[in-house]
């Protein structure tokens, strides 16, 4: 079934009228018509039931359903801490996490990040980066939207992370299998998971050594080098694994 992002304040019973870009999201891109039916969702678990009463070339009319809350997310929250990455390939890790099931993402940046993202831009991007979660969550079906937190620099992010967190740093040079997930995910379940993941060139040692410090453990994919963006979905897809979100 169709689905479509609606803010939290507006996901009532009743009619609800669309214009603008949920009004041409709905006619030209799932061109939808009177009397057909669709999701909506607020990204914060609640959806609602929904059916096209009419549709103008400006306007539709929806009527909607009692607000329903789904279930609580059942295991750990999953946090990707992502190193800023060139070009579309952040949008691209923004929108794989959100399908993989992440709760939150933190764009940092740290020693051999190329991008570097300041006042107006980071928060353009940032608004971004949450439009493309939000699509994510439509199309995966998920009913809760990750959040993307402003960009920091990672010497800040490290410390924050409170004891309740498993936190885990996923290194080029970190030694499997000594250091695989599975030696690394304890058999009681944390409250949450930290996966940090460098840019381009990696994280440097420096930055490894700060982690460590902070409680986070390095952890390996494995004996080939990944690509960044490669290296957080995988890492993201495993950890998700050992934790029973993807079946394991």
């Amino acid at each position: 079934m169709q689905r479509l992002f609606i803010d939290r304040a507006r996901l009532v019973p009743g009619t609800l009228m669309l214009t603008g870009e949920e009004h041409h999201y709905l006619r030209r891109v799932l061109r939808v018509i009177a009397g057909d039916e669709l999701t909506l969702f607020d990204g914060q678990g609640g959806e609602a039931p929904a059916r096209v009463l009419r549709m103008g070339p400006r306007a539709l009319e929806l009527t909607v359903g009692e607000r329903t809350q789904q279930a609580a997310r059942v295991g750990p929250e999953l946090v990707l801490v992502q190193s800023l990455l060139k070009s579309d390939k952040m949008d691209w890790v923004v929108q794989k996490a959100t399908e993989l099931g992440a709760t939150g993402v933190i764009p940092v940046e740290s020693v051999r990040s190329v991008e570097r993202l300041e006042g107006d831009r980071a928060v353009s991007r940032r608004e971004r980066w949450l439009k493309i979660a939000v699509e994510a969550a439509r199309q995966s079906g998920r009913a809760t939207v990750p959040h993307i937190a402003p960009v920091t620099g990672l010497p800040d992010v490290l410390p924050a992370l409170g004891a309740e967190t498993l936190k885990l740093c996923f290194w080029e040079e970190a030694k499997p299998p000594e250091q695989s997930l599975r030696g690394l995910i304890p058999a009681e379940r944390p409250v949450r998971v930290a996966v940090l993941v460098g840019p381009e060139g990696g994280l440097a040692p420096s930055e490894v050594h700060a982690a460590t410090q902070h409680g986070w453990l390095t952890a390996s994919l494995g004996p080939r080098v990944l690509r960044a963006e490669t290296a957080a979905i995988a890492a993201l897809a495993i950890v998700g694994y050992a934790l029973g979100d993807l079946g394991g």
